[in-house]
């Protein structure tokens, strides 16, 4: 066993420590602490290790509320008090711009919190058929978790859980290895199970409603939604807004008034179906969306003629924009960009690309939509210099 004081948690939540032979990341730990651990692989040519032993316990470590934890692969941050969560998530997205993007940056990053548990309107549960149980993967492995009630699930999800693992698993579909579920008006599931969950749902966020079958996705916090969908209203609009990686509308609705015409774009046509429906749903007959994959080919040039964006929004997948197209937002140079990002360290390398091709970092958000997890949302305004 070795012995390592940890300096401070870092991007994929492990906690970073010191000594002789190096860097070491460890999972589990807090800032400050002294741990005593084994050696447990690598990871991009970076020690990994196991804690064994707390030796010095920081005032922030907790009893993590669900006996479930250490087992189940979710809540990896349940042992850290909600305060000490987030400072740590904000000095790590701070510290992935500084690194990574290298600009000047503001002086501070607003933080919106709300409710630690019981805040996730969306889940994938595993189906273990063999065992005739439902839960979520055990840590590290494929194997499934019996869990009949989560902390950080909605009590519509909670029930769905609990009634699957008392004898419902038997009612889904024997093709299905988990079962997706989206919680509105109603709990939506793909595959749905009969008598107990819908093919479809309504959310409602402020006076919007959306309109979402099961597989759908969807911003998970329940507690933020409109925060984050309203975030940028006051800084962006205008006469035309690109609204990429669009998904079932949730900005291009949430930001319909500030702008005369939207138009989204999707790679997944089942997702630019369900926008269709949501914006005829919601009475907004300037929104329009369109089925393209944003990167790849030349499709993206015909949205901007004969006018140019006054703004263009995206909201890109974990690995953050292609070269391509921060080429193409620089060259198409829209007044604003709003990028709403769910991985610091691409927002970071793409800010940077943005503050070099000629924008200005005017507003940021840090959201906490993943309380209990190392999972963050950050939302950000560029202005061109």
């Amino acid at each position: 066993m070795s012995t390592v004081r940890i300096e401070k948690l870092v991007f994929g939540g492990y906690g970073l420590g010191r000594d002789d032979d190096g860097v070491v990341l460890i999972p589990g730990v807090a800032p400050g602490e002294v741990v005593g651990y084994e050696e447990d692989g690598a990871q991009g040519g970076t020690r990994v290790g196991r804690a064994v032993r707390i030796i010095e316990k920081s005032p922030h470590r907790r009893e993590p509320p669900c006996r479930h934890y250490g087992e189940c692969g979710g809540c990896d941050w349940l042992y850290l008090s909600y305060d000490e969560q987030v400072r740590c998530k904000k000095e790590i997205f701070l510290d992935c711009v500084d690194r990574i993007g290298k600009f000047p940056r503001l002086d501070d990053v607003e933080v919106l919190t709300a409710e630690e548990f019981g805040y996730r309107i969306r889940a994938q549960i595993k189906i273990d058929r063999q065992n005739n149980h439902a839960g979520f993967f055990k840590r590290k492995t494929n194997d499934v978790v019996k869990i009949k009630r989560c902390p950080l699930l909605a009590d519509g999800i909670n029930d769905v859980l609990e009634a699957l693992n008392a004898g419902k698993v038997g009612a889904v579909s024997k093709e299905a290895k988990d079962l997706r579920v989206l919680m509105g008006e109603r709990v939506a599931s793909c595959p749905c199970v009969g008598g107990l969950t819908s093919a479809d749902t309504e959310i409602v966020v402020g006076d919007i409603r959306f309109l979402a079958d099961g597989g759908s996705f969807f911003q998970s916090n329940q507690f933020l939604l409109e925060a984050l969908g309203r975030w940028a209203r006051g800084d962006t609009g205008g006469e035309y807004c690109l609204d990429l990686y669009g998904g079932i509308g949730f900005f291009s609705l949430m930001l319909a008034d500030d702008f005369s015409k939207i138009v989204l774009v999707e790679n997944v046509r089942a997702q630019v179906q369900a926008a269709e429906r949501n914006f005829r749903h919601n009475g907004k007959d300037h929104l329009k969306a369109v089925p393209a994959d944003v990167e790849k080919g030349g499709y993206l040039d015909k949205l901007i003629k004969p006018k140019r964006p006054d703004c263009i929004i995206v909201d890109p997948p974990r690995p953050g924009l292609v070269k391509s197209v921060r080429r193409w937002l620089i060259d198409t140079a829209p007044e604003t960009i709003l990028y709403v990002s769910c991985n610091p360290s691409t927002f970071a390398r793409d800010a940077g690309a943005l503050i070099n091709g000629g924008y200005e970092l005017s507003r940021w958000a840090l959201f906490d939509l993943y309380p209990n997890t190392h999972h963050m949302e950050s939302a950000a305004i560029f202005c061109l210099g």
